[in-house]
């Protein structure tokens, strides 16, 4: 059974950039709520189901790190949020860099398979070394 996916900033984060593109504003042009229609749509880009409570933390966390903002007073907490040059900067970087991933050479990816699992290879080589060393120890 897999693991359920939890909702992250990025995915908020990520919702204020395709609203941008999508009316073809700037960041300071475009203002959302936090409510039940961002909760959905979060739901349905990681697969999961997602409360207005988790999508709440969210903002709270995304707030708090200064990527997003208040711009007007009056409209609660969790109205009228707007997206800040980090929050839109830290949305880039993540999107380039799975950009970058999926884009790889053949060469590239063996490579990255090859680090990201080096303790295997050593063992492997380590037992190839092994059996080499008794075979020519015990057969002569």
């Amino acid at each position: 059974m897999g693991r359920v996916k939890q909702p992250s900033e990025f995915n908020l984060l990520e919702i204020y950039v395709k609203e941008m593109e999508r009316l073809g504003e700037t960041r300071k042009n475009v203002y959302l709520d936090v409510d039940d229609s961002i909760a959905t749509q979060i739901g349905k880009a990681i697969g999961a189901k997602v409360t207005l409570e988790q999508v709440q933390c969210l903002a709270d966390r995304c707030l708090a790190n200064e990527c997003l903002e208040h711009n007007f007073v009056g409209s609660g907490k969790y109205g009228q949020l707007s997206l800040t040059a980090t929050g839109f900067g830290i949305v880039r970087s993540i999107q380039r860099r799975e950009e970058a991933l999926v884009n790889r050479t053949f060469l590239k990816k063996a490579s990255d398979y090859i680090e990201d699992h080096k303790g295997l290879f050593v063992a492997l080589t380590v037992a190839i070394a092994l059996a080499g060393l008794l075979l020519k120890l015990f057969i002569r």
